[in-house]
């Protein structure tokens, strides 16, 4: 399930990789499947993940639960959406 975690939560992972993405309108970004945070800098995010959806307005975070599906992630508001995502650097492997 997609979860919201506060600002002042400890990250997801011991070992985490940070990466900026900007999206216009009308711009659709596939989120790899390594990726477990996100968090909006500047405007409104809808998150599609294994047919649930959550919104992030900015400086909020999500916490992404392990998924053989890719996270889709938009821009709302007809506003620029800047978001941080964090992934795993050491994925555990099976």
């Amino acid at each position: 399930m997609l979860q919201r975690i506060s600002e002042l939560a400890a990250p997801v992972s011991g070992a985490l990789e940070e990466d900026r993405i900007i999206l216009m309108e009308n711009e659709v970004y596939r989120l790899p499947q390594n990726h477990r945070e996100i968090q909006v800098l500047s405007g409104t995010a809808w998150i599609t993940l294994d047919q649930q959806d959550i919104i992030l307005q900015s400086q909020e975070k999500a916490s992404l639960p392990p998924s053989k599906n890719f996270a889709v992630i938009s821009a709302l508001n007809n506003m620029p959406l800047i978001l941080t995502v964090r992934q795993d650097k050491n994925p555990v492997r099976t």
